[in-house]
């Protein structure tokens, strides 16, 4: 696509140079990337073994697809200038972010997919900028080990979340809890850690209205003692095991402060005894003496 536009004879060598320049920009800036498929408002990247993010992508794209190729991260400049986008598919490649890593400008994007990465955490800045997120996949990241609380703090029309396949250990029930919107959440398949830290959690599962989808197939990996029980399962035996049972040196320890207490109280009382025996005992007797000389005098007048 060429543009023409009419420029004086007279005009200087640097106004020459700054239209060529724009002109290449706009043509950039509409063209499509190399091996890549566009329609409209789409670009399909899918499988074209691209070791960078393309830079010819149409500014008014809404459709996005980068998925599986080799892209090792997401150049922050050029999605900046994609504000359009309502779809960004990016699964399977080796993509990592850093803790601080926003996705800048996307303010439009309602899915995203970044799963099958090397993802490693998802901070509260991570989709600060995306409030119109709807749906996002992040499973098959097998060294993703952490999503803080605060992770969807800023994404409250969230409908979909999966995590299936990650390195999970932990997750909070308040990273949840404020998605009013939320219906799907897949955990499956995740490393879960399922010790007394774990109970808020598995006790929110229960109670909670959202979808687990193989809900009674998603097992505890940790304690030994817990390997390969549901987490349904689970939340009953950690009730138990945090909430209920004692075990011996338990029992040793009540007995203990029992005790304490007990020989602590008696104390008390016996020093409260003898204080209010010694301190009312020797002023009955100097008040009793002069009234009993009194009625003496009277008696022998």
């Amino acid at each position: 696509m060429r543009y023409f536009i009419p420029v004086s004879c007279h005009s200087s060598p640097l106004l020459w140079v700054i239209l060529a320049l724009g002109m290449k920009w706009v043509e950039e800036a509409l063209s499509c990337p190399p091996q890549c498929f566009c329609a409209k408002w789409q670009v399909n990247c899918k499988g074209k073994n691209l070791n960078t993010f393309p830079t010819t992508i149409p500014l008014a794209s809404k459709k996005l697809i980068l998925a599986q190729n080799n892209l090792p991260r997401l150049p922050l400049i050029i999605m900046s200038y994609l504000n359009e986008l309502v779809h960004l598919d990016c699964s399977h490649n080796k993509i990592t972010i850093d803790l601080e890593f926003s996705f800048p400008g996307l303010v439009k994007l309602t899915y995203l997919n970044l799963s099958f990465n090397n993802l490693t955490h998802i901070t509260s800045l991570t989709f600060s900028q995306l409030s119109e997120l709807l749906l996002l996949n992040l499973s098959g990241n097998p060294l993703m080990v952490k999503i803080t609380e605060q992770a969807f703090e800023k994404n409250i029309h969230l409908r979909y979340i999966d995590v299936n396949n990650c390195a999970l250990s932990y997750l909070s029930a308040e990273t949840f809890q404020k998605l009013d919107r939320l219906r799907i959440l897949k955990i499956k398949d995740n490393p879960w850690n399922c010790d007394c830290k774990f109970l808020a959690f598995s006790r929110w599962l229960i109670l909670t209205d959202i979808q687990f989808p193989d809900f009674e197939d998603t097992t505890c990996t940790k304690p030994e003692i817990m390997k390969g029980l549901s987490l349904r399962k689970a939340k009953f035996e950690l009730h138990y095991l945090c909430l209920v049972h004692l075990y011996p040196q338990d029992f040793i320890y009540i007995c203990l402060v029992t005790f304490c207490i007990f020989l602590g109280g008696t104390l008390v009382a016996w020093l409260i005894g003898f204080c209010t025996v010694m301190y009312y005992h020797p002023v009955m007797r100097l008040y009793d003496e002069p009234e009993d000389e009194d009625k003496k005098k009277i008696i022998t007048s």
